[in-house]
């Protein structure tokens, strides 16, 4: 029975200990595609080749490193992204220093799995093969890849190849395959041009999937780009996805715009950052303990950046220490909560350690302080780091890309947690739904309410209030109007506020007119009610009433609400009983004789043309009659 996996080994090892070799024996692909790597005898960059193995429906990539001390960048960029080693030691030589350092890049990468291969087993005795055996045993213990088999081959005579084959299935068969679910991202490590083809980038699928004709984005810049074409295991194919090399044709795309480092992602996935929050540890075999703001090489994805570590517990880390701390990187790079990345020292370059990302778009972290609140994010699970997205978001809300972004989550693996929490969030469907802390609704519910009982107390002849008389207070910021909306509509399903159109008030309150208001209302209505349409401003009416001119307009505003009185335009409030007689009156003629001017509507309510237009206009407003030129029909008639 053969079993579906998309796996990638990576081989490591020093220099001269066989890994190209042995590749080539294995696979049939020479992975030193270089003229120069030829004429040196040397890899310098890095390789890639296909080995169909017994069991695996389809080929495991490999990809070749150099192991040369000068060019440990390119060996990190290779190591990156693949899902177990192919870890090579020459038997007559044994463990060399860049076998010890490519060790602590796969331990801070955390390769858990892997092969031992011990090459160049023609070259010695058996006793030797059985020290060597040894030494690599001991090399490794307590490391992740302590149970991986030793296997001794030689690449020249086939010694040992299928055996080796055989142990790179048994590891194919049990690896953990990477989810092809949530957003695509492959870090480019190699970049080129076809004649009538264009620039072609390659890499290690990390997530997610990419099918031909999508839309991608290549950031750190940000350009949007289109896959032309798929290529797999040198073959055409329509989709590529989650541990599977890949190589996409990118025809709008010169080769000199996009370089190794760079990253191909879902559009609006990812976002570059030059400050991450990570928990740092300094290998054992560092010759120096690692200090405040020192600079160092971070090696992350395919990318190199320069960079200061800021420790934020304690003034150094001793070699083997752990702690927390915050990068500085002089240049963006693009990663995720929980990626893992490298550090090798300014000078010498070395290897010197390694981590976890915890937050890729962290603020500025002062220490101590920064310590705790690192320390409290690390061990979130990933809907408790939901949860405080959501409680940072606060009443301004988050959209599903605002939370994967701070979440460092695809989107499809947000909304079944967002179900999770329904009982502590609340969503605002839309467009572009918002998703809110309940913690955050309840104080904009809590705001409303206070809010209201402060104008009810101030104002308690007003039975209700625009909606505009509490927004600054509930929801200051423009953002957390979409917060205000969704309390607002609690509120009024639960029966502890009264909405009717823009008007708003608590169920509680009942319109209260005592004393010198009740005195002045009676006034106003009275005047009101004596010249039909002929009424006074506010202004006239404050005069003549001895009012103050904004004690009218209130009083006149809430008897508008009321519906007392209403206002028929800017400055002119009608008696309720008046405006009735007077609509009636235009109706009952509009019904004999069809149609109506201003002169005709003059003799039948006695009043001027000054009053009459904002009259008028009111009609029409409200759809009880319709105007032609100069004339006016009953609406239902127009």
């Amino acid at each position: 029975m053969t079993t579906a996996r998309h796996i990638i080994f990576g081989t490591a090892g020093h220099v001269d200990h066989g890994k190209s070799a042995l590749v080539l024996a294995l696979t049939g692909t020479d992975p030193d595609r270089l003229a120069e790597e030829k004429a040196r005898e040397m890899t310098i960059d890095l390789g890639f080749a296909f080995l169909p193995l017994p069991g695996i429906a389809d080929p495991v990539a490999i990809v070749d490193v150099p192991g040369h001390e000068m060019f440990i960048r390119n060996m990190v960029a290779g190591a990156s992204g693949v899902d177990a080693a192919l870890f090579v030691v020459a038997a007559d030589e044994g463990a060399m220093p860049q076998t010890v350092e490519h060790l602590e890049v796969l331990r801070q990468l955390e390769i858990a799995d892997g092969v031992v291969a011990l090459t160049k087993a023609d070259k010695v005795d058996a006793s030797r093969l059985e020290a060597v055996q040894s030494e690599i045993a001991e090399l490794m213990a307590g490391c992740l890849l302590e149970r991986a088999p030793i296997v001794p081959v030689s690449a020249v005579t086939g010694y040992g190849l299928e055996e080796v084959r055989q142990a790179l299935a048994e590891v194919a068969a049990r690896a953990w395959p990477r989810s092809a679910d949530g957003p695509f991202r492959l870090p480019i490590d190699r970049v080129f041009v076809l004649k009538g083809v264009g620039t072609v980038v390659t890499g290690s699928v990390v997530s997610g999937s990419v099918s031909v004709g999508d839309e991608m984005e290549c950031l750190p810049g940000g350009r949007l780009v289109r896959v032309r074409n798929i290529h797999l295991h040198g073959e055409p194919v329509g989709q590529a996805r989650a541990g599977q090399r890949a190589a996409l044709n990118l025809p709008d795309v010169a080769k000199d715009e996009i370089h190794r480092g760079d990253v191909i992602a879902t559009p609006g996935t990812f976002a570059p950052t030059t400050m991450m929050d990570v928990r740092l540890s300094l290998a054992s075999t560092s010759h120096m303990p690692l200090e405040q703001r020192d600079r160092m090489r971070i090696h992350h994805g395919t990318a190199e950046v320069m960079g200061r570590v800021v420790l934020l517990q304690g003034d150094e880390m001793p070699p083997g220490g752990s702690g927390l701390a915050q990068l500085r990187l002089e240049s963006p790079l693009v990663g995720a909560r929980r990626d893992r990345f490298v550090i090798r020292s300014y000078s010498p370059m070395r290897v010197i350690g390694g981590g976890a990302i915890i937050d890729p778009h962290p603020p500025k972290r002062r220490r101590t302080k920064g310590a705790a609140a690192v320390a409290a994010r690390e061990p979130l699970s990933t809907a408790e780091l939901v949860m405080e997205a959501l409680r940072s978001a606060g009443p301004r809300g988050s959209s599903l890309a605002e939370l994967a972004l701070a979440c460092s989550l695809p989107e499809n693996e947000l909304r079944p947690i967002l179900e999770q929490l329904s009982q502590q969030s609340r969503v605002r469907p839309g467009r572009q739904a918002v998703w809110f802390v309940e913690e955050a609704v309840r104080e904009v519910e809590s705001r409303i309410v206070q809010r209201l009982a402060e104008l009810h107390a101030e104002s308690p002849i007003h039975p209700s209030l625009p909606l505009n008389s509490i927004i600054e207070v509930a929801a200051p910021s423009p953002a957390e109007r979409g917060c205000l909306r969704l309390a607002l509509d609690a509120l009024t399903e639960s029966g502890v506020v009264v909405r009717s159109g823009d008007r708003v008030r608590l169920a509680s309150h009942a319109e209260s007119w005592t004393g010198e208001a009740a005195a002045a209302r009676d006034r106003i209505l009275g005047r009101l009610l004596g010249d039909g349409l002929a009424v006074p401003s506010p202004k006239d009416l404050a005069q003549e009433l001895s009012l103050r001119p904004e004690e009218c307009l209130r009083l006149l505003d809430a008897l508008a609400t009321s519906r007392d009185v209403v206002k028929i335009g800017p400055d002119m409030f009608i008696h309720e009983q008046v405006l009735a007689k007077a609509t009636s009156a235009v109706q009952d003629y509009l019904q004999r004789q069809g149609t109506m001017t201003i002169g005709e509507c003059r003799e039948i309510l006695g009043a001027s043309r000054k009053y009459l237009l904002p009259f008028l206009e009111h009609l029409d407003r409200v759809g009880i009659t319709a105007r032609r030129g100069n004339h006016r029909t009953l609406a239902r008639q127009s």
